[in-house]
This record gives C-alpha cells, sequence and structure tokens, in this order.
C-alpha cells in the first residue's frame, strides 16, 4: 500500500534578490520554519522565500494541517500586512502539495482560512502529485 502524503506551509515570495532574512525580521515576530534566499545555490531557487511549514504528513486531513497552520499565523496577521506595505512586490501564498497514494486525501479551506488569506492578499497554490 502506497501512503497518502503531502505538506503544507505558508510562503512570502519575491524575485527581490537583495531581501535578507533580516528585512522580515524587522516586521515579523515568528520565525520561518525556512528562509531561502535567490539563487543561492546558482540558479536555484528562483526568489527569495520565507516560509513556515507544517512539516510532513502522512494519509493527511490537509483541512485540519491547513487550520492548524492558520491558527499559527493568525496571531501575525497585522506583522504580515505592514511587512506587505513596505515591500509591496511580496507576493503571499498558501500551499498544499499532496502526493497521493491509495486513499484519497480530503481538502477544504473554512471561512477562517479563506478570510485570513484575502486580508494579506494571498493565493492558494495546489500541487497534486501521482506517488504511485
Amino acid at each position: 500500500m502506497v501512503e497518502t502524503r503531502g505538506y503544507t506551509y505558508f510562503a512570502i515570495a519575491t524575485d527581490n534578490a537583495e531581501l535578507e532574512l533580516s528585512e522580515f525580521k524587522k516586521y515579523l515576530t515568528i520565525a520561518p520554519t525556512k528562509f531561502e534566499k535567490m539563487f543561492e545555490r546558482g540558479t536555484v531557487p528562483k526568489f527569495t522565500k520565507w516560509k513556515y511549514a507544517s512539516g510532513e504528513l502522512k494519509n493527511p486531513h490537509f483541512f485540519e494541517e491547513v487550520e492548524k497552520l492558520i491558527t499559527a499565523l493568525h496571531p501575525y496577521k497585522e506583522e504580515f500586512k505592514k511587512l506587505k506595505v513596505a515591500y509591496p512586490d511580496l507576493n503571499f501564498f498558501l500551499e498544499v502539495v499532496i502526493y497521493l497514494g491509495d486513499e484519497s486525501p480530503g481538502l477544504h479551506f473554512s471561512n477562517t482560512t479563506i478570510e485570513f488569506l484575502n486580508y494579506l492578499g494571498a493565493e492558494i497554490d495546489c500541487d497534486i502529485y501521482n506517488d504511485k
């Protein structure tokens, strides 16, 4: 049996190669789970990216994980907004990545999640891969 697995994260991305983690720290009191500087490994990554991730999930109920993620981020909503005002070229998004196995995952977004993402002008991106 192949397990369905995946992960979720909230990301802030920019093609501003000069933006450092220190600039994010001026506005955000929440630390990222990962920070990647544009082109730090040659031609990748293609964007500077601040990420806050849930970690890998197996046979996930993605709704629950998205809710946990948004609940963790919600207290920092105003900080994210101030960062966006300071750097209007930033893009915010919620990423859901699913590797399909034998079980079908569930995914939907609550009003709380939609309101949070809408407030920040964030997008939702779902990538689904066949892992069989």
